[in-house]
């Protein structure tokens, strides 16, 4: 049996969680994430990027559901990440996003600033495809 630690890739922060109602929520650590999604609540997380755009797995850990963990579950995505913060300045901002760019760090870095200090709006921006 292989060694599980030795395949495990390393996490680049800020992470980006977004959930279920297109809410983005930049964590600038572990510490972060770990109080973003809390064990009652981990369902409600659809999407969860690192800065590199690699899509990581959210999960309970303790007997009792004590806290939550989290690890890379594959390759960057990141056009799917890009789709989720559109999706949020969409719904909840009345500004751009900022603009992509193929080094996903420094976007995820953009992104996580900006994320904090947009005004938000009160309502969800209806989505006009649906």
């Amino acid at each position: 049996m292989a060694d599980r630690s030795a395949t495990v890739e390393q996490v680049v922060y800020p992470c980006i969680l977004v959930d279920d109602d297109d809410w983005l929520i930049p964590c600038a650590g572990s510490d972060e994430v770990r109080q973003a999604s809390e064990p009652d609540f981990l369902s409600d997380i659809r999407e969860a990027f690192d800065a590199e755009g690699k899509p990581l797995r959210l999960f309970v850990v303790g007997g009792k559901g004590d806290g939550v963990d989290f690890e890379v579950a594959g390759p960057p995505r990141p056009e799917l990440f890009r789709r989720c913060v559109e999706s949020f300045f969409h719904s909840w901002t009345d500004a751009e996003p900022p603009a992509f760019s193929a080094d996903t760090v420094t976007y995820a870095l953009a992104v996580a600033q900006t994320a904090e200090s947009v005004p938000v709006r009160k309502k969800k921006r209806r989505d006009p495809k649906a």
